[in-house]
């Protein structure tokens, strides 16, 4: 995608076509105020931009629609938009054509026939933007951005105010979103994203989806068999109080627990006296009190085992500090039993036996001895709290049945005082018949089904975030800039730009170049003089670009730079003055650096610079295609002379 025209329309008709030259160097020079600026705001605006950024004056009031002809692979595309009404920021509504041999329309042929949205879709697929979407690996699940023709022409653009800004690399990088935005597409369109990236993402959080929705009817069955076995628990208390069943316990088998309550429940034994139901509820108030107990016994055996397992970790961490240093004797070698009067580390001969390191080893082995079975008590410490707190579950589950029987109890006592005795019995069964009707449970087939439906979409996940691994993926995007940070290193040594020669490399992370120094690795913020700064702009989008058209990266082949020479152009005007001398040779050198650039990747690579410098070399003028001095501007001047009312703008 290469820019053939930029076309301005006035508000009667007419039609003002700056052509362009593709494959090539452009350089419209002119002097200040002439309109060269604003051919980055309409580039811009033809590619789908929101926000209109039009200067004030000629250009809102003379212009009635903005448009551009672009060479694409295999045909041309022509844009329109219509300027905005008084007071609006933007439009919506846009005009596209495709064919092989377009040429500028005439303003009567202007309709819009889309818009901003559908354009951006269009042109994105017609240069190979694939559906994409890079994943926010460090933000919340499923925050990422699709890259699309807007992005990429973030790449292609370097205004004014921009080129020769310290503290930001790339366009409109000051806005936090346009900022965020970069980080997330540039993986893509440097290669190091994969273009079925959307598709893996959609899946993995369509297997995250499944995963939860599994756990969490896993979770409610087994929730929902605890409670039903609390409450079966309860139930038979209750029973066993009123004498409805003689056991004082429930069986194990759920099913035949059920089915000996419903037996119960049904049969039309005598209501017990109240002596016997007191009895029962004294029972159950002992049975409470011992399993409080129990649980009280349970905690404090709990708290004794953390306590000697916290103090075995802190004598483990203080005995290895003196083991660690007495490890240094394994370089001494061992002496001899019948040799203690030579010297270990030299092999002399002492007056007295010395057995200082015979000592010191006992030492050490002494404190390897205790670290090791310390270690050793550590898996059967972690077993007996584990066993504690299953012991402790269970206690807990038959002190909420009990506790749920004396509640049961006592609420129908109280129920049942106010019926005829002949009618306490069928109320009581009624109440359990109830409770045993609601109540549900879960079978173990059926656990066992949800449980390999879990462990299936677990699996599916554990595959799919493989594939999307992160690091690999920044991997990936750090070996691509390793030859574009290669190139701006190189180009920074010819055109004598300070800390080249150290090594200059492209972060992306950060939005900006870096330098490798004596002191560290330091952004272009920390360096001074604009030359610097435009400098090592022009060279990291001239080697992204040169990158992008190597390796066939769906990125527009144009690079709009707005006032490259502006570092130089005050001392350039002085003519014999040596600085401004020198200074002219260094314009030269970085103009003449872009266009070998472009020659060497023709046709492939399309330049765009407007500025104020026109050089008198023979090269520079074959790449000057506008000169915009003498009364020549963007805008031409008569047509604010037959400015009218705007046209009322045809849509489709």
């Amino acid at each position: 995608m290469q820019l053939l025209a930029i076309i301005l329309y006035s508000t009667d008709g007419a039609r003002r076509v700056v052509d362009f030259k593709p494959g090539a160097l452009n350089v419209i020079t002119g002097h200040s105020a002439t309109g060269k600026s604003t051919l980055l705001d309409i580039f811009e605006y033809c590619t789908g931009r929101k926000t209109v950024m039009f200067p004030l004056g000629p250009m809102t009031d003379a212009v009635s629609w903005y448009a551009a002809l672009f060479q694409m692979s295999k045909t041309r595309a022509f844009v329109a938009r219509p300027a905005p009404g008084p007071g609006r920021k933007t439009t919506n509504p846009v005009m596209l054509k495709l064919g092989a041999d377009l040429e500028a329309l005439p303003y009567e042929d202007l309709a819009a026939n889309t818009d901003r949205h559908t354009l951006r879709q269009q042109l994105s697929q017609i240069i190979g933007i694939a559906e994409n979407h890079n994943h926010d690996t460090h933000g919340q699940d499923g925050i990422g951005t699709e890259a699309h023709l807007g992005h990429a022409t973030l790449l292609c653009l370097q205004g004014q105010s921009e080129i020769a800004d310290s503290n930001r690399l790339f366009h409109r990088q000051s806005d936090h979103h346009v900022a965020f935005a970069l980080k997330q597409t540039l993986p893509y369109f440097l290669g190091a994203a994969p273009h079925d990236q959307a598709r893996k993402h959609a899946q993995f959080t369509a297997a995250r989806r499944r995963l939860k929705q599994a756990e969490n009817n896993l979770s409610q069955a087994q929730r929902a068999n605890d409670t039903a076995q609390e409450t079966l628990a309860a139930l038979w208390h209750e029973a066993h109080a009123l004498s409805l069943v003689s056991s004082p316990t429930p069986p194990d088998d759920h099913v035949q627990a059920l089915e000996t309550l419903h037996d119960a429940v049904q049969s039309r034994a005598e209501m017990p006296s109240a002596e016997y139901e007191s009895q029962r509820t004294l029972e159950l108030e002992q049975t409470c009190a011992d399993l409080r107990d129990q649980l009280r016994a349970l905690a404090a055996d709990r708290r004794l085992l953390l306590a000697e397992t916290v103090a075995a970790d802190d004598y483990s961490a203080a005995a290895r500090i003196p083991r660690d240093r007495l490890a240094s004797l394994g370089l001494i070698p061992s002496p001899k039993d019948d040799d203690a009067t030579t010297c270990v580390l030299c092999g002399s001969t002492l007056p007295e036996p010395d057995l200082t390191v015979a000592t010191l080893r006992h030492s050490l082995h002494r404190l390897d001895r205790q670290l090791d079975g310390i270690d050793s008590i550590r898996p059967a410490r972690r077993a007996a709290l584990e066993a504690i707190e299953q012991r402790t579950a269970r206690l807990r589950s038959q002190l909420n049945a009990a506790e749920h029987a004396l509640q049961a109890l006592a609420e129908g006592e109280a129920a049942s005082r106010r019926l005829p005795y002949t009618d306490r019995s069928d109320f009581v069964r009624g109440c359990i018949h109830g409770m045993l009707t609601a109540l549900q449970r879960t079978s173990g087939a059926d656990l066992t089904r949800l449980r390999r439906a879990r462990d299936t979409a677990r699996a599916a996940v554990e595959a799919l975030k493989s594939e999307l691994d992160p690091e690999a993926e920044r991997d990936q995007l750090l070996a691509r800039l390793v030859p574009i940070s290669r190139d701006i290193t190189l180009w920074a040594h010819e055109l004598q730009l300070e800390h080249g020669d150290g090594g200059v490399h492209l972060n992306l992370s950060r939005l900006t170049v870096e330098f490798d120094t004596q002191e560290g690795r330091h952004p272009l913020s920390r360096v001074g003089s604009g030359q610097n700064w435009v400098g090592y702009h022009v060279l990291s989008h001239l080697a992204l670009h040169r990158y992008f058209v190597r390796q066939r990266r769906p990125v527009p082949r144009i690079l709009f730079l707005d006032q490259p020479s502006q570092a130089w152009y005050a001392s350039m005007t002085h003519d014999g003055d040596e600085q401004g001398h020198e200074d002219n040779l260094a314009a030269e050198r970085l103009f003449r650096l872009i266009q070998e650039v472009v020659q060497e990747l023709a046709p492939e690579l399309q330049v765009i610079v407007c500025d104020h410098v026109n050089l008198p070399a023979p090269w520079f003028q074959e790449t000057v295609v506008q000169n915009w001095r003498e009364n020549e501007k963007l805008v031409p001047v008569h047509w604010m002379d037959t400015t009218s009312p705007r046209s009322t703008h045809r849509e489709a």
